[in-house]
């Protein structure tokens, strides 16, 4: 808009003396700017105004001598469609779906078979448990899903369960027992005889040991203030475990035998 503001040419009550521009041809010294206002068109038109149009803010400034005026009006004409409102958690949302997640890779000791009331190690590889982060924008907004892993919860076949609050230590069998410890380890009170098995055998089942790692997912966004908590995100995988019952016999030495001196013979 470079031409002189219509309520200056108009005498209106905002009009200066130094307003021109209303007939003549002469080049108008006033520079304007609009900007549609949103909420006020949400109100509708005003009484008696010709539509097609929308409410604006105008500032003009005359050039020449810096006098500014600014007024809100009415400008009849097709009124630009409203730019749509970025939801930023949507945004967020849409961030977290793209987050590429590692699946856990399960340890155990005794690895691939295990035994009765003997505490089995549980462990998924350490190297996963960092956070991962990704940005989605549209327009001038910003949102940021971030991603940190909390727990391990590993169900272990025979119906139980427990959550671990991290990774889990491996058991390193080179090292002395005694310099080792764990605080995520099962105990088994039945054998898996009986439960599937690769190879058919009923006395070579193996249990399904699910290790399920749940990830905590929060965002921030900029452009429009927001932030808080997203919905958790689950990586998983799986192993099978045969477990055995050992059977062992507490047998008491036979006493040494003992020798008696021949008949005749001295001792």
């Amino acid at each position: 808009m470079c031409r002189s503001p219509w309520w200056l040419r108009r005498g209106s009550s905002g009009s200066g003396s130094g307003a021109t521009g209303g007939g003549g041809g002469a080049p108008s010294p006033w520079s304007c700017t609009s900007t549609y206002l949103a909420l006020n068109n949400e109100g509708g038109f005003p009484p008696g105004g010709t539509q097609p149009g929308a409410w604006y803010s105008v500032t003009c400034v005359d050039v020449a001598s810096g006098a500014q005026v600014t007024q809100t009006v009415w400008v009849t004409g097709a009124a630009p469609a409203p730019t749509p409102q970025v939801d930023p958690r949507t945004l967020a949302l849409q961030a977290e779906n793209s987050i590429q997640l590692p699946r856990p890779t399960l340890g155990t000791n005794p690895a691939g078979t295990s035994v009765v009331d003997l505490r089995t190690w549980l462990w998924i590889n350490p190297s996963i448990w960092h956070g991962a982060s990704v940005t989605a924008t549209a327009g001038a907004v910003s949102a940021t899903a971030v991603a940190e892993p909390v727990s391990v919860r590993w169900t272990t076949g025979d119906g139980g369960q427990l959550v671990c609050p991290g990774p889990g230590s491996a058991y390193a069998w080179w090292l002395p027992a005694s310099v080792q410890s764990t605080g995520c380890a099962y105990e088994y009170l039945r054998t898996s005889a009986g439960q599937p098995a690769l190879d058919g055998n009923p006395d070579h089942g193996t249990y399904v040991v699910t290790a399920t790692v749940e990830w905590a997912v929060s965002w921030t966004s900029t452009g429009i203030a927001g932030g808080g908590s997203l919905p958790t995100l689950l990586t998983s995988d799986a192993a099978l475990l045969r477990v055995v019952q050992v059977e062992s016999v507490n047998t008491v030495g036979a006493a040494p035998a003992l020798r008696l001196p021949a008949a005749g013979l001295g001792a």
